[in-house]
């Protein structure tokens, strides 16, 4: 697979990572969990559950005659809430892999409008130690989209996780600019 499909190359070193960008991160952090997974064991935690493992599949398989074995190297686990992503680092961090560890749409479960900014902030902060703790171990991968207009009090969320990670890629501003640009309905 191609290093160009990622915004970090591969073998990964122990350090907070994150990439910053709109709908096409997604497929490239979906390239890095294949890549990894040809590799080793990966842990995945889809905050945002949006990830398709059937795509990772599809990757995969020109690279292996076993692509079963290959899926089974990937730990999926999903959250819905800011407080079950909590849950689950907590639980990660109980048994810490020693395999790279990718984070995917960390933000979206904070960005809930039932959930006060002091507790979503409270709850990221909490998330950002533990993040830091298990990249002691492994590499930590760590997916986000912009933050949207409508949740622009949310901003602060993102600069807090931005000012915790050791190396940040932020997709260029005219890519994301042209993908959230809609054609018009009736010409």
């Amino acid at each position: 697979m191609e290093n160009s499909l990622i915004p970090f190359s591969t073998p990964l070193p122990s350090r907070r990572f994150l990439a910053i960008g709109a709908h096409t991160l997604s497929n490239k952090m979906l390239g890095l969990i294949a890549k990894l997974s040809l590799m080793q064991h990966v842990t995945v935690l889809d905050c945002g559950n949006r990830s398709n493992m059937y795509s990772v599949a599809k990757m995969i398989r020109p690279y292996t005659s076993d692509p079963v074995r290959v899926m089974c190297n990937i730990r999926l686990s999903r959250a819905f809430t800011c407080y079950q992503v909590v849950a689950m680092l907590q639980a990660v961090t109980a048994n810490p892999p020693q395999e790279p560890l990718v984070v995917l749409d960390l933000l979206a479960t904070f960005l809930d409008e039932d959930v006060e900014l002091k507790d979503a902030q409270r709850l990221l902060n909490h998330s950002l130690s533990l993040l830091t703790q298990l990249s002691a171990l492994a590499p930590v991968v760590i997916s986000v989209r912009p933050i949207p207009l409508i949740a622009h009090q949310r901003a602060v969320l993102l600069e807090l996780l931005k000012s915790n990670v050791d190396v940040c890629w932020e997709e260029p501003l005219a890519l994301q600019t042209a993908q959230q640009t809609q054609m018009p309905l009736f010409g």
